[in-house]
C-alpha cells in the first residue's frame, strides 16, 4: 500500500490486491485531491474495502470459458503431450458455446448432465458418437478434479452426472491366415518394408512408439526391444518425449523371425548411410526419412496402404496390426496378463474390453472340452 504525492494537494493511492489466478499481481490505483491527511484517511477506507478481495471476486466471477483458458495454461502444459492439448482445445470449442459464458462456481451436476444431453442430441456437430461423448465426459471430469486442487470450486459436480456409455465397436484385425498371406507378401518388398511392418506385428507396438525407437532400444543378444520413447505430429511439429506411465514403458522379447529382419535392415541401412554420408543427420533412429530423422508417423501408414493396394489384401488401418498381434497371441493360448504387459495398457481388464472380440472363436472351447471327455466315457 501507499499514498504518494504527485502534485498540489495530489495524490495517488495504491492497495495491493494480491495475485490473481494468473499469477497476475492486482492494484487499486485512486487519484486522490486534498491534504495528505484526507488523503490517508481514504488509503485507509480503500485498504478496508480491498485488502485481499481481489483473488476472491476474480475466482468468484470465474466463467467455465475463463477456467478453460488457465487449465490448458497452467495445468496442460507441464502434464499432457501437445497431442492431447490439441484434442482438449477442439474439445472445449464445442463446450465452451454451450457452458462457457456460466460462472464456473454455478456449474452443478444438472448444468453437465444438461451439456451431455444437448451434445448427444447434436446440437453442436459431430458430437453424437458415443465415444465421442466419453471424450467430453473426461476432460470435464479432469478439469474439474484439478479445479478443486486449486481450490476454484468445492467439489467436482461431473461426478454424480450420467456417464457416457463406451460404445463397443468390433476390432478390425488379421487372423493368423492373413498375418501369413501379409508375410508372403513382404518377401517381395524392400527390406524397409519388411522391417517396420514386421515389427509393428511382431512386438503389437503403436505407431508413435515405433517411431520413436532408436537402435540402443534393440538388443539382438537378448531378442529384446524397450519402448520408453513416442514421437507424434503436431501441426508439423514433432511432439516427442518420453513415456509417462509405467506400464507404457516396457520391454517386449522379439521373435527370432523378426530379429533376424532387423539384423538384415540395419545391415541395409548402414551401408545407405555411408553413400549418403554428406546429407545423412546421425539420430541413430531405427526407421528414418532420407536423411536419417525420424519418420513420420503417417509413413508408416502410407507403407501399409501400398502394400495392401499392391497385393488386394483387406483393408486395416496401421493400428490394426496392433489389434492382429493381439489377436494371435490370445487364440495361441498366451496368459491374459503377459499380454496386457506387452501391449503396456495398465491392468488385463483394459486388454479385455478392448479385445474382447477376439474370445468369440474360442467360445466353444469349453463345451467341445466336455463333448470330448463324454466322447472317452461312451
Amino acid at each position: 500500500m501507499s499514498c504518494k504525492r504527485i502534485g498540489e494537494n495530489k495524490y495517488r493511492i495504491v492497495v495491493e490486491l494480491g495475485f490473481d489466478i494468473f499469477g497476475k499481481r492486482k492494484r487499486k490505483t485512486e487519484i486522490f485531491n486534498g491534504n495528505y491527511k484526507d488523503a490517508t484517511l481514504r488509503e485507509a477506507e480503500l485498504i478496508k474495502k480491498y485488502y485481499h478481495k481481489g483473488e476472491r471476486i476474480i475466482i468468484n466471477d470465474l466463467t467455465f470459458e475463463e477456467y478453460s483458458n488457465i487449465f490448458l495454461k497452467k495445468y496442460c502444459l507441464d502434464n499432457v503431450s501437445n497431442v492431447t492439448i490439441k484434442s482438449y482445445k477442439q474439445l472445449l470449442s464445442k463446450i465452451n458455446p454451450l457452458i462457457g459464458d456460466i460462472k464456473l462456481k454455478k456449474i452443478n451436476t444438472y448444468t453437465l448432465d444438461s451439456l451431455y444431453h444437448r451434445l448427444k442430441k447434436g446440437e453442436i456437430k459431430s458430437t453424437r458418437n458415443p465415444e465421442t461423448l466419453l471424450h467430453y465426459y473426461r476432460l470435464i471430469n479432469v478439469m474439474f478434479v484439478q479445479a478443486v486442487k486449486w481450490q476454484l470450486v468445492d467439489n467436482n459436480p461431473n461426478q454424480n452426472t450420467i456417464k457416457p456409455k463406451r460404445m463397443k465397436s468390433e476390432r478390425n484385425f488379421y487372423d493368423i491366415h492373413q498375418i501369413k498371406k501379409l508375410y508372403q507378401c513382404l518377401q517381395n518388398e524392400n527390406i524397409k518394408y519388411k522391417a517396420l511392418i514386421t515389427l509393428a506385428v511382431d512386438s503389437g507396438a503403436r505407431r508413435s512408439e515405433i517411431c520413436a525407437l532408436k537402435w540402443n532400444d534393440i538388443d539382438f543378444n537378448n531378442r529384446t526391444m524397450l519402448i520408453d520413447n513416442s514421437l507424434k505430429v503436431v501441426n508439423g511439429v514433432v511432439d516427442e518425449e518420453g513415456i509417462k506411465n509405467s506400464y507404457s514403458c516396457r520391454e517386449i522379447t522379439l521373435s527370432n523371425y523378426c530379429i533376424d529382419i532387423l539384423k538384415e535392415y540395419k545391415k541395409w541401412q548402414d551401408e545407405y548411410k555411408k553413400k549418403n554420408k554428406s546429407r545423412w543427420i546421425n539420430e541413430n533412429r531405427v526407421f528414418t526419412s532420407i536423411n536419417g530423422t525420424h519418420i513420420h508417423p503417417d509413413t508408416c501408414t502410407d507403407i501399409l496402404n501400398k502394400i495392401i493396394k499392391k497385393y488386394n489384401l483387406p483393408k486395416i488401418t496401421f493400428h490394426d496390426l496392433r489389434h492382429s498381434s493381439t489377436s494371435m497371441l490370445i487364440h495361441s493360448g498366451v496368459d491374459i496378463k503377459l499380454v496386457s504387459e506387452r501391449l503396456g495398457h495398465s491392468n488385463t481388464n483394459t486388454t479385455m474390453n478392448i479385445y474382447t472380440h477376439t474370445y468369440k472363436g474360442d467360445k466353444y472351447k469349453s463345451a467341445d472340452a466336455i463333448d470330448n471327455i463324454m466322447d472317452d466315457i461312451s
